[in-house]
Formats: structure tokens, C-alpha cells, sequence
């Protein structure tokens, strides 16, 4: 039924039902009531007035009820027609309609660039109004529309000759049953250029991945097979494009006793786990050898809302061989310094040790990791350490660029050792680097013959025995300031006698001048009478010491040994005494140093018995 005539039914249809009611209703009961036909008949007339009046009612108050009805409706249709513009010219919306030609509205004729005048026109001028190359695809979609009612949506330049940029608009339209066409035109404009950019933008980085030869991506969809392989991962891995396309990750790069692992953890990712962190991994060619990259992985979703995953790999084996010969390199130069017997030394600017060789540990006594950290003057003999702090000041304030030099090195044993430091600042940075070389043998040495000279010389000069012996104690002392050098020569009574004591304090001279030789009696008492060698490195706790402890003690002595020195028929001459100001052990460098210095001193003693 058409909707138009259902509200006149309805009236009619009221009135019908109320007139057969009040008619069969009234007779009945004037039937009923009255039996006078006169009074009958003015009855009648008024029955009937009062259905005039009330079927009148009727009809004003359905009315009323249908024209309010109307009334709000048409306010309805007014408030949406104007929200449905206002949506129209927010979204860049026009409408049409087609009747056989098109009619355009207000807003489809400003978005199209027509004057009013322009509301309708046909086919042929609506597609003049566009691209040429744009036309021949909207005759088609029109023409599915018109004559099959196929659904319009097609986008397509309007032809604006003298505005920039393109406008872009899209036309929709539907057939509805009763083949009205209806549709509506919109500017997309906004939308093509961020899809064309889009797509530039994406170009741009395709040929950016395709161009770069050290960087591998490839792209794999949920179930790991490839849908991305650029060159760079063909030079990589040995596939080809058309080999790489379709085949899964495990089965092309995955070594086999990792496949299991690698598939494990990217299903977990894709459900929503933990992501596969970047990592240096080493993967499998196409000839099955092994390639070391540094990967990195992205999960990203496609237009169709699909997970989909990229592998960004880098070629680490350069790097990889580069770090191996470094380090076979290093450790060939590490095995180099531990072999050598110098000291390999580097020190910040201020001579703290940064680096040491093991050689330092022989010739220091000193662990290396001990010594890091400290500096080097706190292992020299105190004078030699001001005169390198000094030096090194200087090479700080660039006053000179190196330190040479010779220094005394206190060992941890308390003995002291010649060494010829070198350093030269590093040019790319605030470091001393340089070596120690142990030169206490040659000093020794050195000194040794200068006092074998110095000895003959005094001989040949005639000097006192008394000055040559004084010159012997002093020259031993230079070589090792630790030791407080004495010479006792024994008499044919065999009593020892002070004949040089440079450094003894004089009361402690005084107490073992002119004391008899006898076994356990001090220790050149006992050198003497057994013609050995004899070390007390406590005069505290040591047997032979009761009797002269008390004065040792008191002039500072804490340790001595003695050692005798004989004629050519093995008879004792004298002895030397070696005393310290702590307890000690002395080294076999002293010992063979002052065996020396006694030949020398039998030497002088012998002379001037031959010139007596």
C-alpha cells in the first residue's frame, strides 16, 4: 500500500465506524425510549445535530493530531537536511542525483568548480570535467551504473588548468528498487596526496634497502616464509630473489641445530611474547658455511591487518677477522712483553702505573696487580724519588718531552737495584710509556772497578792502611746506602780492632774495639775465630749477640753479618761487618758485592804487612 493514503483511510475509516455506531445506537434507544411520533421526529433532528457536532469534533481533532505529526516531522527533516550539509561541506561532501541527466547540488557543483548555473548536465559534460586520462575509466563506472546499477565508487583529477595542486575527487552512486539513482562527490584530495606520498616514501626506502650493500633485509609472513629478499641479502647469503621467494627462514640461513630454537621464539613473538632481541648470531650461506651478522628484528601488520616480520642483518665477517688477527696480534705481542726481561711500563701524566710487564715482578719482588694504580717514585730509594717526581712535573707542564735517567729501585726484599728508567709521553694521549732496565750488575760492576782503581792507585801512593780502608767502607755504603759498612783487622793477640766504621755511631766503636775473637761472640767475633760466613738478621732473638746487644740496640742496629777476609795462606786478616737499621736477610748480589770489596781490602792489608 502507498504510504500517502494511509492517513486518509485511517480518517475515513474513523468516521465510518463512528457514524455506524452513533446511528444504530440513537434509533435503538429513541425506539426503546419514546413512543410518541412527534416527539420522535424533533428527537431526530437533534440526534442529528449532535452528529454533525460531534463527527465535526472528529474530524478536527484527527486532523489537528496529523498536521502536529506532520509538523514535527517537517521540523525533523529540516534539522537533519541541515546537519546533513553542514556534514557535506566538514567532509567535502556534495550529492547528485541522475533522472536522466545528473543533478548536482549546491556543494557537489562548488567541489566540481561550476557555477549554479551548472546543476544539471549530462554524461558527456561530466566527463569533460576531468582528466582525459581519467575518462575513459569514469564512462565505464558510469556506464555499469546506469544500465546494470552496479555500484559507482571511482576516483578520478579534475581538470583545473590554471590551479595547483590536483584536485582529487571520488564519485559514488547506488540504484535503489525503485531505479532512482542517487550518489555524492567528494574531494579526496587530502587523502591522494598522503597515499602518493605514501607510496614515494616507500619507494624511496625499497630502493634504499635494494641500493645499500652491506645491510641484508628480508621479509617473512606468520608462517616464516619469505615475501622480501633484497640484493644485499643475495650477496649475503648466495640466493637468488626467485630461490629466496616462498622458502622459509629455518630452511635458507638457519643452521640446523638452531632451527628448532629460532622457530620457538618467533611464534612466541608473534602471539604476543617476548621480543627477539638484537644480537651478533652466526647464520648458514646457500653453500652451508658459516656467516657471522648482527641481526635486528621487526614485527610490523600489512594493509590486510597481517603480522608480518623483517630481519635487518649486517655483515660482521670483516669485523669478525679484523678481531681475530687483533687479537692474535695482541696475544703475539703480549707473549713478546712477558718474555722480555725489561719492564714494559705505562704511566698516567702524574707517573702512576697504568701497565706492567711480568718482569717487573722479577725485578721488583712486587705482584703487577699490586702495583696498578700507585706511583712509580713510591718504589724508588727516597733521594732518587724527588728526582723523578721533579722530571715528571716537567714532562706534565711540557718543559721536556721524556725522562732518562738512572734511579735505585727498592725492592720489596729492602735491597736496593739500579735501574735506567725511559719514558716518553704518548702522542695521542696523556700517558708515559717507556721500559726499566735493570742495570745493577753493570753498576755494580762499574763501581767495583773504580774502586779496585781507586785501591791500587792509594796503594801504589803509599797511603795510610787507615785511609785506603776508610775509602773502601765509604765507596761499599755509595753502592748500597742501606748497609752501614766496618772493617775489624785481627791482631796476632786476636782481638779485633775498629780499622774503618764511617757510619757506626763512635759509643758502639768504642764497645767492640779491641774485643777478643771468640765462636759465638757477636758476629765478627765468631767470622773471625771460624773464618765463615755469619748472619744475624736479628740482634734481638740471634745466640751469638748477648753480650753486645744492649749497645747494638741502643746506636740503632737491628741486624748484622760478617764476613772475614784471609791472607793468601787462608789465615783470617780481618773482617767485615754489614750492619742494618731493621731486621734483614742480606741478598746474594751483597754478598758477592762485598766479597769483592774484602779481596780488596786483603789486598791493602797484605801490602802493608810486605812493606812493614
Amino acid at each position: 500500500m502507498r504510504s500517502d493514503l494511509i492517513a486518509p483511510l485511517r480518517l475515513a475509516g474513523a468516521y465510518i465506524l463512528f457514524s455506524s455506531i452513533w446511528i444504530l445506537s440513537s434509533d435503538y434507544l429513541l425506539m426503546a425510549m419514546v413512543n410518541d411520533s412527534v416527539l420522535s421526529n424533533q428527537l431526530q433532528t437533534v440526534k442529528g445535530m449532535l452528529f454533525v457536532l460531534l463527527s465535526s469534533l472528529l474530524i478536527f481533532s484527527l486532523s489537528y493530531r496529523d498536521r502536529c505529526a506532520q509538523g514535527e516531522l517537517l521540523n525533523a527533516l529540516t534539522r537533519n537536511t541541515r546537519l546533513l550539509q553542514q556534514s557535506q561541506r566538514n567532509a567535502a561532501l556534495g550529492s547528485w542525483e541522475h533522472d536522466g541527466r545528473f543533478h548536482w547540488s549546491p556543494e557537489a557543483l562548488q567541489l566540481l568548480g561550476r557555477d549554479p548555473g551548472s546543476e544539471y548536465s549530462d554524461a558527456e559534460q561530466l566527463l569533460s570535467w576531468f582528466y582525459p586520462a581519467e575518462r575513459s575509466a569514469l564512462q565505464r563506472a558510469l556506464q555499469a551504473l546506469l544500465e546494470q546499477h552496479t555500484p559507482l565508487a571511482v576516483s578520478a583529477r579534475l581538470r583545473q588548468p590554471q590551479r595547483q595542486p590536483v584536485t582529487w575527487l571520488m564519485l559514488r552512486g547506488e540504484a535503489e528498487d525503485s531505479g532512482q539513482i542517487l550518489g555524492t562527490v567528494q574531494d579526496i584530495s587530502h587523502q591522494k596526496h598522503d597515499e602518493i606520498a605514501l607510496r614515494e616514501s616507500e619507494q624511496r626506502f625499497r630502493q634504499l634497502f635494494e641500493q645499500i650493500p652491506h645491510i641484508a633485509v628480508q621479509g617473512y609472513d606468520r608462517t616464516r616464509r619469505v615475501i622480501y629478499w633484497n640484493q644485499a641479502s643475495t650477496q649475503l647469503y648466495g640466493y637468488s630473489l626467485q630461490e629466496a621467494m616462498g622458502q622459509r627462514l629455518e630452511e635458507l640461513i638457519i643452521p640446523p641445530a638452531a632451527r628448532n630454537q629460532v622457530i620457538s621464539a618467533i611464534n612466541r613473538w608473534l602471539l604476543g611474547g617476548p621480543s627477539i632481541p638484537a644480537a651478533e648470531l652466526q647464520l648458514q650461506r646457500k653453500d652451508g658455511s658459516k656467516v657471522w651478522v648482527y641481526s635486528s628484528h621487526s614485527i610490523l601488520r600489512n594493509s590486510r591487518d597481517q603480522l608480518e616480520l623483517y630481519c635487518i642483518d649486517i655483515d660482521l665477517s670483516e669485523q669478525k677477522q679484523i678481531n681475530l688477527e687483533l687479537q692474535t696480534s695482541e696475544a703475539r705481542y703480549r707473549e713478546l712483553v712477558e718474555q722480555l726481561t725489561d719492564v714494559i711500563v705505562l704511566t698516567d701524566a702524574s707517573g702512576h702505573l697504568e701497565f706492567l710487564n711480568p718482569a717487573w715482578e722479577k725485578l721488583s719482588g712486587y705482584a703487577c696487580h699490586e702495583c696498578l694504580g700507585r706511583p712509580l717514585a713510591q718504589f724508588l730509594d727516597s733521594a732518587d724519588a724527588a728526582r723523578f717526581d721533579q722530571q715528571i712535573a716537567a714532562i706534565d707542564s711540557g718543559q721536556q718531552t721524556g725522562l732518562r735517567g738512572e734511579f735505585r729501585l727498592l725492592s720489596r726484599q729492602g735491597q736496593l737495584r739500579w735501574i735506567d728508567i725511559q719514558l716518553d709521553r704518548s702522542p695521542s694521549a696523556k700517558l708515559l710509556n717507556g721500559s726499566l732496565h735493570d742495570i745493577h750488575e753493570r753498576h755494580q760492576e762499574q763501581q767495583l772497578q773504580h774502586a779496585r782503581n781507586a785501591v791500587l792507585d792509594e796503594l801504589l801512593a803509599r797511603r795510610p792502611l787507615a785511609h785506603i780502608l776508610d775509602g773502601i767502607c765509604r765507596r761499599l755504603q755509595d753502592l748500597n746506602p742501606r748497609m752501614l759498612v766496618s772493617i775489624m783487622l785481627l791482631d796476632e793477640q786476636q782481638r779485633l780492632h775498629v780499622a774503618a766504621a764511617p757510619s757506626l755511631p763512635e759509643p758502639y766503636r768504642q764497645v767492640i774495639d779491641g774485643r777478643q775473637a771468640q765462636l759465638e761472640l757477636g758476629s765478627c767475633g765468631h767470622a773471625a775465630c771460624s773464618g765463615e760466613l755469619v748472619i744475624a738478621e736479628n740482634l734481638e732473638t740471634h745466640p751469638y749477640w748477648p753480650a753486645l746487644r744492649t749497645p747494638a740496640l741502643a746506636a740503632g742496629l737491628q741486624a748484622c753479618w760478617s764476613l772475614p777476609f784471609k791472607d793468601a795462606a787462608a789465615r783470617v786478616l780481618g773482617t767485615f761487618g754489614i750492619y742494618y737499621a731493621q731486621p734483614q736477610r742480606p741478598s746474594k748480589a751483597d754478598i758477592t758485592l762485598v766479597t769483592e770489596f774484602a779481596r780488596l781490602a786483603g789486598l791493602a792489608v797484605q801490602q802493608r804487612q810486605r812493606q812493614r
